[in-house]
């Protein structure tokens, strides 16, 4: 019988060198488990991960063989993508049998690690003896892979040939194993779905359908694609060493940096504009551009991302059609002028007359002795004013028949009435026909469009008014125009005659090309005056008077 003292000291030595080995055991795995995050952290794809988290598993836990399986998102259900030690037939049978009983199916509807110390003795293997006999292994353990958001990203299982206990050390351990795998998986997955997203980028960047640049408001360009470069006849490299400016027509210039300084002033995310950029053969580039601004999470600004289409060929295009559209309208105009030869003739005659009658005023003034200097004087500034008003007449009717480009600008609509009455105020006389313009309304702003084009529009609605109403009594020959507001963004022209009216089966045709209610008509003049209506995105339509005759209307912005 051992004395008390050395019963005690003995207890305490025991103690000690159990303590010693539980120290050097849990040095040894924190020694395993610091290798292990550095493997992981040198692995790149799901598959040789999970290969080396079952390999590490499995030397802690000092098992015998085991299986990683890594779970489907979309489906949630588990596969196997790595295993020691284990026959095609377990693992064929195991994927086969779907059995809540298993620790790996336990574990996947729980999301807890599961520990079954004995599997013979276990209810929930039971129905499965006879494979794990022949498997040869009788403790078994699952634990899961939770992602920080709670999702489940796989199971590690590892066996054992007998049955077994695990220490907390170990478990301890197992849970920073788990862990760690974890961190890289979803590392991995951040990647996966940053590259692709990288990918997918750069699929459409280099897709060709539109130029694409990146760029930082210090540097310029730091990335470009192909199409950018057709764009604009640079090479990417050339273009990774030029800056905006450098490449952008000098008139656009303004208006351009306008834009950008308020983007970096935060007063807007982006804009879009048409511009013109310099080819590297020094021709100009017509491009709409649509720039967005991208900035870091304290709102100062990151890149811009623009987005530039050549529309040069449409441009072209556009400038064909209104050349097209504008060369009949030409002829039109030419073609009234034509009718309208007596009101020219009576226009001219007027002046010419004046100035010749003050004329011979001014000699007989100056030829009194003494001279009478004073009416002299008089007469011969009507004559300077005679002259001026015979110079507008001229430079109207050349402005009218002449051809040109369109050319938009501020129009006051009741001036253009007037100025068409001017012309045809001799044809409406020798016709008895009063024109009659009502009151001009002072608060009508300014449309904006061509005053050539517009003026063609009302002088062939006046025209044909004056002719509708040939047969009309001439008491009643009448002409109307007025100008007044229609909604808040619109104003309305109305040429009101006191004719025969349409007929409504020809109100239906009027306005077709070719199409003319006069014998001798081309058919031309209201075709031509709705596309001029349409192209300065109003309205020209025509409606019967309830007294008889027909009103042609027609709408403009203002």
């Amino acid at each position: 019988m051992l004395r008390p003292g050395l019963a005690a000291r003995l207890d305490r030595e025991a103690r000690e060198r159990e303590q010693a080995v539980q120290d050097a055991n849990e040095a040894a795995d924190l020694r395993r488990l610091h290798e292990f995050s550095r493997r992981l952290l040198s692995i790149r794809g799901l598959q040789p991960l999970f290969e080396e988290v079952l390999d590490a598993m499995i030397g802690l836990h000092g098992a015998d063989f085991g299986v990683a399986h890594r779970v489907e998102r979309e489906r949630g259900d588990p596969v196997a993508v790595a295993q020691r030690g284990l026959s095609e037939e377990f693992l064929g049978y195991f994927a086969r049998t779907h059995d809540d009983g298993m620790s790996c199916s336990r574990a996947l509807r729980s999301g807890e690690r599961v520990i079954v110390e004995d599997v013979i003795a276990d209810p929930g293997y039971a129905p499965h003896r006879a494979i794990v006999e022949v498997s040869g292994f009788r403790a078994v353990q699952s634990t899961p892979l939770i992602s920080h958001t709670g999702e489940l990203l796989g199971i590690i299982t590892t066996h054992f040939r007998q049955p077994h206990t695990f220490s907390q050390g170990v478990l301890r351990c197992t849970d920073l194993y788990a862990r760690y795998a974890v961190d890289i998986i979803e590392r991995n997955w951040a990647e996966d779905k940053l590259r692709a997203g990288e990918e997918r980028f750069r699929r459409y960047f280099d897709l060709g359908l539109i130029g694409m640049a990146l760029t930082k408001p210090d540097t310029g360009c730091i990335e470009v694609n192909d199409e950018l470069c057709r764009i604009l006849g640079y090479s990417r490299d050339e273009l990774l060493r030029i800056r905006w400016p450098d490449i952008t027509h000098p008139e656009d210039l303004a208006a351009d940096r306008a834009q950008f300084e308020q983007v970096l002033a935060g007063e807007q995310d982006g804009y879009l504009l048409d511009k013109r950029f310099i080819h590297k053969d020094g021709r100009p580039i017509y491009c709409t551009m649509a720039v967005k601004c991208l900035r870091t999470s304290n709102g100062l600004v990151d890149c811009f991302v623009a987005l530039v289409q050549d529309i040069s060929e449409r441009r072209e295009a556009g400038d064909a059609l209104r050349r097209a559209r504008d060369e009949p309208a030409h002829v039109a105009r030419v073609a009234a002028m034509g009718e309208l030869a007596a009101s020219i003739a009576h226009a001219m005659n007027q002046p010419l007359a004046a100035i010749e009658t003050n004329g011979h005023a001014a000699v007989r003034w100056l030829a009194m002795r003494p001279p009478n200097l004073g009416e002299a004087v008089v007469a011969i500034e009507r004559i300077v004013a005679d002259a001026h008003r015979a110079g507008e007449a001229i430079a109207r009717i050349r402005a009218f028949v002449q051809r040109g480009e369109t050319r938009r600008s501020q129009v006051q609509l009741h001036g253009l009435l007037r100025e068409v009455a001017d012309m045809v105020e001799s044809e409406a006389r020798a016709r008895g026909i009063e024109l009659d313009i009502e009151p001009e309304h002072p608060v009508l702003a300014p449309v904006i469009g061509d005053r050539v084009q517009l003026q063609q529009v009302v002088l062939n609605l006046v025209l044909n008014g004056i002719e509708a109403m040939a047969t009309t009594p001439a008491p009643l020959r009448r002409l109307r125009m007025e100008v007044r507001q229609d909604g808040l963004q619109m104003q309305r022209v109305l040429v009101r005659d006191a004719g025969v009216g349409l007929h409504p089966d020809e109100r239906d045709h009027v306005f077709d090309a070719f199409y003319s209610s006069k014998p001798s008509g081309m058919g031309m003049g209201l075709a031509i005056s709705r596309s001029i209506v349409e192209a300065h995105e109003g309205r020209l339509w025509c409606s019967a008077n309830e007294e008889g005759g027909e009103t042609f209307s027609f709408t403009l912005p203002v």
